[in-house]
């Protein structure tokens, strides 16, 4: 019914039935999609400038692209026309919408949408994964977001940076892309640096301690660029030139791990990985859909990517970089790194948290057994409560992985679970673990918690790389 298509458009409700047609007459209806056509819109935005000008709530301006299917996927829209396809993605957005919401068409293969009610990045970013998701194979849709009064306050300004971030969004093959207004968008790319040697990503085994098997394998991206990675919010010129390297080379990187991982899974190997996020670039607000993008690239799901940030991080700038990660479904962990601060992270997380993590070097700091003991059953109960597993990382003794294991904890990395892995020794390392696993077998020793001190007790398969300092 065209009368839904009015109403998000109106201030008020519906007077008269003919007000369609008048608005059809008038030539501001699509007569194909029902949708209104930009000026009407226009109107629309202007008073929503207005109503921020006077303390209203804050809106986005998505622009909203779409265009034929990249090559890969050709075949599975062949034979469609265009403009049925166009009308279908016309109604499908009027389905999704909101009664608030307000949308408009921009040209031929362009949109675009006013969302009031103060959205958050991370609504914003999985509201342009369901529009695409919606017609995976059939079209490339991109989405340039702009936020007023965040981006600015005048309804051409707005207009403009939602038009540049579609574009920044269809240069950088991400889905969603938000106005960068620092004009930083081209540090995210990830082909932006083709011609700058990429440093070959490594991979730290996390294991569980309950099962004695591989959790996952932690992306190494090279030195400074990990959860520790942590520089103040205020910097110089020099200091920004450097976050652009560091973005183009963490992409670069992760590209190329996400890469040998997809492999590895054609080869039947159980792979799931986590990513240490900088510190540095946690406010950069291209870093969520550069990494979504790259996910969507290599059709990586989103819940097999843990990402892992430091507690400092978070609490002083990472919250919408998080929130737009977390809430495209991938876990997080709350990397302390002996800051001490998880735990009051926790308390207030700005997502759903999926692990603690905590160094297990801090521990050293205390003057005895008993007050470990307490600090480590303290962190369990705590993540019991929250659901999460708690990961410690450092553990490079034996007795100390097995000491974590009956306190309860569900999962270490360090060279008592396995060194750092270069990609062409994985396949190898996930063999040799199989092969020493159904050997052990039934004769394996568990501890008196009824858990195994299972693979990688023995230090794991090792591959002779130098051990970081």
């Amino acid at each position: 019914m065209n009368q839904l298509r009015i109403v998000v458009m109106e201030e008020g409700p519906l007077q008269a039935q003919d007000h369609d047609a008048t608005l059809r007459q008038l030539g501001l209806i699509d007569p194909r999609t029902g949708l209104p056509h930009r000026d009407l819109l226009l109107d629309r935005i202007g008073q929503a400038v207005a109503g921020v000008s006077r303390g209203g709530a804050a809106f986005a301006l998505m622009c909203i692209g779409i265009s034929a299917p990249a090559p890969r996927a050709a075949g599975t829209a062949r034979g469609e026309p265009a403009e049925a396809l166009r009308d279908e993605f016309a109604h499908q957005l009027l389905a999704m919408s909101r009664h608030t919401d307000s949308f408009a068409i921009s040209g031929p293969d362009e949109f675009l949408a006013l969302i009031p009610g103060n959205p958050s990045v991370g609504g914003l970013m999985a509201m342009g994964q369901k529009i695409a998701a919606g017609f995976a194979g059939r079209l490339q849709v991109h989405v340039g977001v702009a936020l007023c009064p965040r981006h600015a306050s005048d309804t051409a300004q707005l207009l403009q940076q939602a038009s540049a971030a579609l574009e920044q969004a269809r240069a950088m093959q991400v889905i969603t892309a938000l106005h960068e207004p620092r004009g930083q968008a081209a540090a995210a790319r990830t082909d932006a640096a083709a011609d700058e040697e990429q440093p070959a990503p490594g991979f730290m085994p996390v294991m569980d301690l309950r099962e004695g098997r591989l959790l996952r394998l932690q992306i190494i991206t090279g030195p400074g660029s990990g959860a520790s990675d942590f520089a103040p919010t205020s910097v110089g010129a020099a200091m920004r030139a450097d976050r652009g390297q560091q973005m183009r080379r963490l992409l670069g990187t992760v590209s190329r791990a996400l890469e040998a991982a997809c492999a590895w899974r054609r080869q039947g190997l159980p792979v799931k990985l986590s990513l240490p996020l900088p510190g540095r670039l946690l406010d950069e607000s291209t870093l969520a859909p550069a990494l979504l993008g790259l996910l969507e690239h290599h059709r990586w799901p989103a819940s097999d990517l843990t990402i892992e940030a430091r507690s400092a991080a978070i609490m002083q700038r990472g919250a919408e970089v998080i929130e737009a990660l977390t809430s495209a479904g991938m876990p997080l962990s709350i990397d302390d790194e002996g800051d001490g601060m998880a735990l009051h992270l926790a308390l207030a997380a700005p997502a759903a948290v999926a692990e603690l993590k905590f160094d297990a070097g801090a521990l050293g700091l205390l003057r005895d057994e008993a007050q470990r003991t307490a600090v480590v059953r303290s962190v369990v109960a705590l993540a019991q409560g929250w659901k999460a597993r708690v990961v410690v990382s450092g553990v490079d003794d034996l007795g100390l992985r097995a000491w974590l294991t009956e306190l309860g904890c569900d999962a270490a990395q360090g060279y008592a679970c396995g060194h750092e892995l270069p990609a062409e020794q994985v396949p190898a390392w996930f063999a040799l673990s199989r092969r020493i696993e159904t050997e052990s077998g039934a004769a394996q020793p568990r501890s008196a918690s009824g858990s195994r001190v299972g693979l990688g007790q023995t230090g794991g398969p090792t591959t002779g790389r130098a051990r970081p300092h």
